[in-house]
């Protein structure tokens, strides 16, 4: 078998090539886009899968049929040499990010309706803009802490302001924003060093060695024929969506591409109807909208900044 990478002259090589690829916000856009649809209907499936099991064996058996394709992808691209990573340090910084916005996420599906759980994971772009001038070096100015602000005004909407019908599990979805965008912040960093796949690869099988330890806690059920596509179809949802997204931070920078996860709130609204019977509230639409709204104007802000 041909190794993708001969030597580590070579490996290194592709890898600098990369990093002068690192140019093309309409690409990463479009990679985001589909990540994101793919993301919600990820989503959607698990949230099926909460009703019979529980989110520790969701996560693991969701990361074994992610990894098993995936590991065969790197080992006929390039043999056992293309699973070394560069830097151990950023893979593991990496797979505890993601480790925590899986179980924010499972956690919070199992227990609010999916779009208001969606609606709130929209905090992740603004997180992402807040804390891309600390970890990424980008520049934030004045006009879009104001829209960082605004946004959250919303997620308490969302959330419910009064007593009576606030969810306090708004704070596993506000988690799974807060661990996504330290993700993706470090997906920015290290996209150009390491490849997708591995970048994926080490990133599942951290979540799910985690969600198997969790067998010795929570009960474990033989899923049937069904729940059995159903987990296969979570591990190709997933694996295609994260490694879309993983693209996109490739291309382009986390405060471009990352509005665009608001997309997702499309395919939620319609997903929640036809599968659950829910229809938007008076809280969901205003916040989402306020969300949406804040979102957007970073991306024309930032449109209008690179221009000039």
């Amino acid at each position: 078998m041909r190794c993708l990478y001969r030597s580590p002259r070579d490996k290194e090589q592709i890898r600098m090539n990369a990093v002068g690829d690192q140019d093309s916000p309409s690409r990463g856009i479009a990679l985001m886009l589909g990540g994101v649809l793919l993301l919600t209907i990820n989503d959607a499936t698990a949230k099926l899968l909460t009703d019979s099991y529980s989110v520790p064996q969701i996560i693991s058996l969701r990361g074994i049929t992610t990894l098993l394709p995936l590991a065969l992808i790197i080992y006929f691209r390039g043999g056992l040499p293309a699973f070394k990573p560069f830097r151990i340090r950023n893979h593991a910084l990496r797979a505890l990010c993601f480790t925590g916005s899986t179980f924010f996420l499972i956690s919070a599906l199992s227990l609010m309706p999916f779009a208001d759980v969606v609606g709130l994971t929209f905090t992740q772009p603004l997180i992402i803009a807040g804390l891309a001038p600390l970890l990424l070096s980008e520049h934030v100015s004045w006009r879009r802490w104001c829209a960082i602000l605004a946004g959250f005004a919303g997620v308490i909407i969302i959330a419910r302001p009064t007593p009576d019908l606030f969810q306090w599990a708004a704070f596993l979805a506000i988690g799974t924003a807060f661990w996504g965008a330290l993700r993706d912040m470090v997906t920015r960093r290290i996209s150009a060093e390491e490849t997708s796949e591995l970048i994926l690869f080490y990133s599942t099988a951290a979540v799910m060695t985690v969600g198997a330890l969790g067998a010795f806690i929570f009960p474990w059920h033989m899923p049937n024929t069904e729940d059995w596509a159903l987990f296969a179809l979570l591990g190709v949802l997933n694996g295609g969506a994260h490694y879309m997204m993983i693209k996109a931070h490739l291309w382009a920078e986390a405060s471009v591409v990352a509005p665009f996860r608001y997309s997702a709130l499309i395919w939620a609204f319609i997903l929640g109807y036809f599968l659950w019977g829910d229809i938007p509230d008076m809280w969901l639409l205003s916040g989402s909208a306020l969300v949406v709204a804040s979102g957007l104007y970073i991306l024309l802000h930032e449109a209008s900044a690179s221009k000039s």
